[in-house]
């Protein structure tokens, strides 16, 4: 219990910090659930993708819930490249994903995003 209130407050947090600077999608103040961080000389950026998009339509989730952030264009979309220090990057939910993730680890993440009263397609 202390650690959802723990993980609640901050949440709240990063919702004020990023209302203050960017458009945010989510009830907990994220640019979305599930985004997917690429640059155009990331050589396993595709087959992430696919590893992602293979986990989502287990569950029965569009590929349309995938939040794409091109790290090296100027666009602001609202989706902070601040921690973003390998490619590729994938954040479901709380949990952050680098390199070429496995299919298992993804998929768990993946249940664990639906499950949360927040979770946004």
């Amino acid at each position: 219990m202390i650690y959802q209130c723990k993980r609640d407050e901050q949440m709240r947090a990063e919702a004020e910090h990023m209302s203050d600077t960017h458009t945010t999608t989510t009830p907990c103040g994220k640019c979305g659930c599930i985004i997917m961080y690429r640059g155009e000389l990331c050589i396993f950026c595709d087959a992430a993708v696919e590893i992602l998009q293979s986990a989502l339509s287990n569950f029965g989730v569009p590929n349309s819930a995938i939040r794409s952030v091109d790290v090296e264009s100027e666009n602001n979309c609202g989706c902070s490249t601040d921690d973003i220090l390998v490619l590729p990057t994938i954040k479901i939910c709380d949990v952050k994903l680098t390199g070429l993730p496995d299919e298992q680890i993804v998929s768990d993440a993946v249940i664990r995003a639906i499950m949360k009263d927040c979770f946004c397609e």
